[in-house]
């Protein structure tokens, strides 16, 4: 039902189980390099440039999933500095809850000298670390690839009003 009252038909997406998503926007510290993953996505049937994220069971802890995801996907071990609370991103199409949290890795701590992924069997996953000022000409290289570029990772990195500059 619409506000108004009136019956309403639209399709939308709804999980089986009840979950969260994590996304982890995460800097190696000192040096300021972003974190950022290149993804083989079995839905789109194509690699992804985005962060790392996971779906986390209802009730747990976003921070506590978000290291966990953190630690699976690139190796690293690090520590959350901000989050979101929770977010509705896609309302259009689905009621799904989405935290957005900031995480530092001290890249001079031993656990991080050599992170090593513990991916899932069916995970392809390379970790890219850019600074910031490289992201958007990396980003339109890799869609120039035919890479799909996460949306999270435009409105981060400003991308649309460097692409506007060069307009």
């Amino acid at each position: 039902m619409s506000e108004s009252g009136e019956e309403v038909h639209w399709e939308c997406i709804a999980h089986a189980t009840d979950t969260y998503v994590v996304v982890v926007v995460a800097r190696l510290m000192p040096s300021g390099r972003y974190v950022l993953l290149r993804q083989y996505r079995q839905a789109i049937e194509n690699t992804v440039i985005g962060f790392c994220a996971g779906a986390a069971p209802a009730g747990s802890d976003p921070e506590v999933e978000a290291l966990r995801e953190l630690r699976e996907e690139t190796g690293f071990v690090g520590h959350i500095v901000a989050s979101s609370g929770p977010l509705k991103v896609n309302v259009g199409m689905s009621n799904d809850d989405q935290y957005i949290l900031s995480a530092e890795i001290d890249e001079t701590d031993p656990l991080n000298q050599h992170p090593q992924q513990e991916l899932e069997p069916s995970e392809e996953i390379e970790v890219v670390l850019m600074m910031k000022d490289e992201i958007p000409a990396f980003l339109l290289s890799e869609q120039a690839a035919g890479r799909t570029v996460g949306p999270g990772v435009w409105y981060m990195f400003g991308i649309l009003p460097t692409l506007a500059r060069h307009a």
